[in-house]
């Protein structure tokens, strides 16, 4: 029996374990240094160091800085949709929403940094929005909005314009709940965010 043929497999799963633990510290440094600085800003060579890794062990695993964003972005969307793919979306279209927001709104307040970057990034996110998670994106899924207003349960306006009322409603409670500290229990926000919403949007 060649000998080889056991230890290439075992090297190789060595070196996948090496990869896939720099990416989780990559990722993690990333996001700190992208919330922090922003992503103009923020170079390859400080997510390294704040990872404690080499310049060359980053750009091994990711091509470049958008890459690392997207990445960063990606993991974190990804997470985000297995908690909205708990929630039917032929439900009732007020519920869905009402629902969402709370889940999104959870999640950022959950992860501190993450919400720095959304807030300092949202309004241009750095990709194609069509490279979201599967189901990362329903919230802005216009489909949605459009089901709402034919129904009768949102406002007659341009289903575009209702998404973005939603969007923008959500990101300026969470920066002035982020900038006040941070300190207020999240589901009083989530009830905050969700008043605006029954004022703003619903019927």
């Amino acid at each position: 029996m060649n000998r080889n043929s056991s230890v290439t497999p075992a090297r190789e799963a060595v070196r996948q374990a090496r990869e896939e633990a720099y990416r989780g510290l990559i990722l993690e440094a990333a996001l700190r240094v992208f919330a922090a600085r922003g992503y103009a800003d923020a170079k390859v060579q400080e997510i390294a160091l704040a990872a404690g890794i080499a310049t060359g062990t980053v750009y091994a695993i990711f091509p470049g800085k958008q890459e690392l964003y997207r990445a960063v972005h990606a993991e974190n969307l990804a997470a985000l949709a297995e908690r909205y793919a708990e929630i039917p979306a032929d439900g009732p279209v007020q519920d869905v929403l009402l629902a969402r927001s709370a889940v999104s709104t959870r999640f950022l307040t959950e992860r501190p940094d993450y919400l720095r970057l959304y807030l300092r990034e949202a309004v241009h996110w750095g990709f194609d929005a069509t490279e979201l998670p599967a189901g990362a994106s329903a919230f802005v899924d216009q489909g949605l909005f459009r089901r709402g207003i034919a129904e009768g349960v949102l406002r007659d306006e341009d289903p575009e314009v209702l998404q973005g009322l939603a969007m923008s409603a959500g990101q300026v409670h969470l920066f002035h709940w982020w900038k006040s500290g941070g300190t207020e229990p999240a589901e009083r926000l989530i009830e905050r965010i969700q008043d605006h919403y029954r004022r703003a949007l619903f019927v």
